[in-house]
Protein backbone atom coordinates (compact mmCIF):
# COMPACT_ATOMS: atom_id res chain seq x y z
CA UNK A 1 0.00 0.00 0.00
CA UNK A 2 1.37 3.47 -1.01
CA UNK A 3 1.51 6.42 1.56
CA UNK A 4 0.01 8.63 -1.13
CA UNK A 5 -3.30 7.28 -2.81
CA UNK A 6 -4.65 10.47 -4.82
CA UNK A 7 -3.96 14.42 -4.89
CA UNK A 8 -7.05 14.42 -2.70
CA UNK A 9 -5.11 12.83 -0.25
CA UNK A 10 -2.13 14.95 -0.14
CA UNK A 11 -4.24 17.79 -0.46
CA UNK A 12 -5.94 16.52 3.18
CA UNK A 13 -2.94 15.70 5.17
CA UNK A 14 -1.67 19.40 3.99
CA UNK A 15 -4.42 21.25 5.57
CA UNK A 16 -4.64 19.03 8.45
CA UNK A 17 -0.86 19.39 9.31
CA UNK A 18 -1.20 23.25 8.48
CA UNK A 19 -3.16 23.77 11.46
CA UNK A 20 -0.84 25.18 14.32
CA UNK A 21 2.42 24.28 12.46
CA UNK A 22 3.28 28.08 12.17
CA UNK A 23 2.61 28.22 16.21
CA UNK A 24 4.69 25.07 16.77
CA UNK A 25 7.81 25.21 14.44
CA UNK A 26 8.54 29.54 15.10
CA UNK A 27 11.61 28.95 16.65
CA UNK A 28 12.93 27.08 13.53
CA UNK A 29 11.30 29.31 11.27
CA UNK A 30 13.62 31.96 13.02
CA UNK A 31 16.81 29.88 12.74
CA UNK A 32 15.94 28.56 9.07
CA UNK A 33 15.76 32.14 7.75
CA UNK A 34 18.82 33.60 9.42
CA UNK A 35 21.00 30.55 8.25
CA UNK A 36 18.90 30.91 4.19
CA UNK A 37 20.28 34.51 4.34
CA UNK A 38 23.53 33.66 5.87
CA UNK A 39 23.98 31.44 2.69
CA UNK A 40 22.01 33.60 0.43
CA UNK A 41 24.24 37.18 1.16
CA UNK A 42 27.88 34.61 1.07
CA UNK A 43 26.48 33.29 -2.09
CA UNK A 44 25.51 36.47 -3.81
CA UNK A 45 28.95 37.71 -2.49
CA UNK A 46 31.31 34.96 -4.14
CA UNK A 47 29.13 35.41 -6.88
CA UNK A 48 29.79 38.73 -7.64
CA UNK A 49 33.46 37.86 -7.11
CA UNK A 50 33.89 34.64 -8.95
CA UNK A 51 30.60 34.63 -11.38
CA UNK A 52 27.49 31.90 -11.21
CA UNK A 53 30.30 28.73 -12.01
CA UNK A 54 31.20 28.97 -8.62
CA UNK A 55 28.09 28.02 -7.20
CA UNK A 56 28.46 24.46 -6.35
CA UNK A 57 24.38 24.19 -6.33
CA UNK A 58 23.27 23.24 -9.80
CA UNK A 59 19.70 24.53 -9.63
CA UNK A 60 20.78 27.64 -8.12
CA UNK A 61 23.96 28.14 -10.77
CA UNK A 62 21.59 27.82 -13.86
CA UNK A 63 19.31 30.47 -12.44
CA UNK A 64 21.96 32.68 -11.20
CA UNK A 65 23.56 32.27 -14.84
CA UNK A 66 20.04 33.06 -16.14
CA UNK A 67 18.90 35.94 -13.74
CA UNK A 68 22.38 36.94 -12.70
CA UNK A 69 24.34 36.96 -9.35
CA UNK A 70 22.20 38.71 -6.96
CA UNK A 71 18.85 37.75 -8.41
CA UNK A 72 20.05 34.00 -9.10
CA UNK A 73 20.63 33.35 -5.32
CA UNK A 74 17.86 34.94 -4.24
CA UNK A 75 15.30 33.34 -6.32
CA UNK A 76 17.31 30.45 -5.74
CA UNK A 77 16.85 30.20 -2.15
CA UNK A 78 13.37 31.26 -2.79
CA UNK A 79 12.68 27.90 -4.41
CA UNK A 80 14.38 25.79 -1.32
CA UNK A 81 12.52 27.73 1.27
CA UNK A 82 9.25 26.67 -0.68
CA UNK A 83 10.57 23.26 -0.57
CA UNK A 84 11.34 23.19 3.13
CA UNK A 85 7.83 24.64 3.76
CA UNK A 86 5.98 21.79 1.70
CA UNK A 87 7.82 18.99 3.15
CA UNK A 88 8.00 20.12 6.91
CA UNK A 89 3.77 20.37 6.28
CA UNK A 90 3.56 17.31 4.89
CA UNK A 91 6.12 15.35 6.82
CA UNK A 92 4.88 17.21 9.79
CA UNK A 93 6.57 14.09 12.34
CA UNK A 94 9.75 14.45 11.09
CA UNK A 95 9.71 18.48 10.88
CA UNK A 96 12.35 18.83 13.38
CA UNK A 97 15.04 16.56 11.71
CA UNK A 98 14.31 18.25 8.47
CA UNK A 99 14.52 21.58 9.97
CA UNK A 100 17.82 20.58 11.76
CA UNK A 101 19.34 19.48 8.70
CA UNK A 102 18.39 22.58 6.70
CA UNK A 103 19.90 24.77 9.39
CA UNK A 104 23.04 22.94 9.89
CA UNK A 105 23.52 22.59 5.76
CA UNK A 106 22.43 26.47 5.23
CA UNK A 107 24.94 27.90 8.03
CA UNK A 108 27.68 25.32 6.87
CA UNK A 109 27.25 27.05 3.51
CA UNK A 110 27.56 30.31 4.41
CA UNK A 111 30.61 29.90 6.84
CA UNK A 112 31.69 27.81 3.82
CA UNK A 113 31.41 30.79 1.40
CA UNK A 114 33.34 32.89 3.36
CA UNK A 115 35.89 31.24 5.54
CA UNK A 116 35.70 27.59 4.33
CA UNK A 117 36.61 28.03 1.05
CA UNK A 118 40.19 29.54 1.78
CA UNK A 119 40.69 26.31 4.05
CA UNK A 120 39.43 23.58 2.31
CA UNK A 121 40.27 24.16 -1.19
CA UNK A 122 43.70 24.35 -1.03
CA UNK A 123 44.23 21.60 0.87
CA UNK A 124 42.17 19.55 -1.58
CA UNK A 125 44.25 20.94 -4.36
CA UNK A 126 47.50 19.67 -2.87
CA UNK A 127 46.08 16.13 -1.62
CA UNK A 128 45.10 15.62 -5.55
CA UNK A 129 48.12 16.54 -6.58
CA UNK A 130 50.27 14.84 -3.55
CA UNK A 131 48.12 11.69 -5.09
CA UNK A 132 49.30 12.92 -8.82
CA UNK A 133 45.00 13.14 -9.42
Amino acid sequence: MTQIGSFSDVVGRFRRNWTGYIREYRVFWVLTVLAAGADMASTIYIMLREGPQAEGHPVVRLISTVFGAVLGPILGKICQFLVVIVLTVFLRRQAVYIFVAVIILYAWAAWYNILGCHLYYPRLLELLERLRI
